[in-house]
């Protein structure tokens, strides 16, 4: 079992803009395969110790896949691809201060260009806690590279040899490990699984290699295919004013196909019940009228159940198992997809941890928060923030929709 850690940056998302998330330090992880509505295949809860939400999302999402494809959990490092993502932002010669934010493009290119790697191949400490402080701490280090030490000139973070010393330095790997990038990518990174890299001999695992399964169309069972593949398959579907309720039917028709759907949203903390009563663990709007805005910023999770009632009152409670090859589970599973059926929550796996006090999780499954639509409707009083980025809660001029985009598989 791992232990991990969340971050939460306070930048904020729109639509196709990076994705930044927060901060803290770790304890316990679960599975939860058994306990709802569908059965997504998950792994288990981990928690950012910066604001790289997007890049735990992507981890999930693919490993979600990869278990349904081989029916074993693979621990993809964060870590490895983070690496990389401020490789190619210093690289460019202008960054003064890393940027943690991201989104679903750069998280795939990212992917097609420098591939995978298991946690333990690349950090190992990273597989001990729910929390990798190795990551906090290589920021720390380059941030300060880039402010007073060897990356401080525009020269030198333009030069790749340069560059690659002070990132392997700053995360602390160890000499085989920079002699294996060297291998794959060389040592002033001029080859990508883009072009001409080979990982031959290395854990490093291409996109095109790595295995996957997925529905390949509505109301068809999963197929095998590559990562590759479904990263090119899948599509991101933005919330709109309009057919709300032909955007959830879509939602719902990909996870009742088991399909780990992601799903970016406005997070404002004052939002989240922690009281023992019977919205604990949740975002509402209930919680947010009575406490007020409070600290805010983008985030990406993914979806892992959700909450509906039946034109006739039924309610299909989340974490209450359905059967498909049931004959009454099945009747109530497609009447759950009527349009008269009312969503009253989404249930998604975060990257904020399990044994969380700050952290009020859904009921009996520790690190899983509760989205009501109340909540993801809005609007919501998006707030400025202040120089240090924090958000400030006495100046918030703007109204904000918090559900902003889901990636769903092909056809859906």
């Amino acid at each position: 079992m791992k232990l991990r850690s969340l971050s939460f940056a306070l930048l904020l998302s729109l639509a196709a803009a990076a994705t930044g998330c927060a901060t803290e330090v770790a304890d316990n992880a679960t599975t939860n395969d058994e306990n709802e509505i569908v059965n997504v295949a998950q792994t288990d809860v981990e928690r950012q110790s910066i604001g790289n939400c997007w890049l735990y999302a992507h981890a999930s999402w693919i490993e979600s896949m990869n278990k349904s494809a081989t029916g074993t959990d693979f621990d993809v490092s964060q870590s490895y691809w983070t690496y990389w993502h401020w490789f190619d932002q210093i690289a460019g010669g202008y960054s003064s201060q890393i940027s943690t934010g991201g989104n679903w493009t750069t998280a795939n290119n990212i992917v097609r260009k420098y591939g995978l790697m298991a946690e333990e191949d690349f950090i190992f400490a990273d597989t001990l806690n729910e929390m990798s402080n190795r990551q906090k701490q290589a920021l720390d280090t380059l941030n300060e590279s880039l402010k007073n030490g060897a990356l401080k000139d525009t020269a030198a973070r333009r030069d790749r040899k340069v560059l690659r010393r002070e990132m392997d330095r700053a995360w602390g790997l160890s000499a085989e490990q920079s002699a294996m990038l060297d291998r794959v990518f060389g040592e002033r990174v001029t080859k990508t699984f883009t072009a001409s890299a080979n990982a031959t001999g290395t854990p490093i695992i291409r996109a095109q290699d790595f295995v996957v399964s997925y529905s390949p169309a509505p109301g068809r069972p999963r197929v095998e295919r590559k990562l590759s593949q479904a990263m090119s398959d899948w599509r991101q579907v933005y919330y709109s004013t309009g057919d709300r309720r032909g955007f959830l039917l879509r939602v719902q028709k990909a996870l009742h196909a088991e399909q780990p759907v992601i799903i970016t949203w406005f997070v404002d903390f004052n939002a989240m019940e922690s009281g023992q009563n019977e919205l604990r663990g949740s975002f509402n709007m209930t919680t947010l009228g009575r406490l007020g805005p409070g600290s805010q910023g983008g985030h990406m999770t993914v979806l892992e159940d959700y909450q509906a009632k039946l034109a006739d009152g039924t309610l299909l409670k989340a974490g209450v198992t359905l059967d498909p090859q049931d004959a009454e589970d099945k009747a109530l599973l497609d009447r759950a997809l009527e349009p008269s059926t009312q969503i009253q929550f989404l249930r998604v796996k975060n990257s904020w941890g399990s044994a969380r006090p700050d952290r009020a999780a859904a009921p009996g499954m520790p690190g899983y928060h509760d989205l009501y639509l109340d909540y993801l409707n809005g609007p919501v009083k998006r707030c400025t923030t202040t120089a240090s980025g924090s958000t400030d809660t006495s100046n918030c001029p703007y109204d904000h929709t918090p559900l902003q985009n889901v990636v769903l598989p092909p056809g859906y």
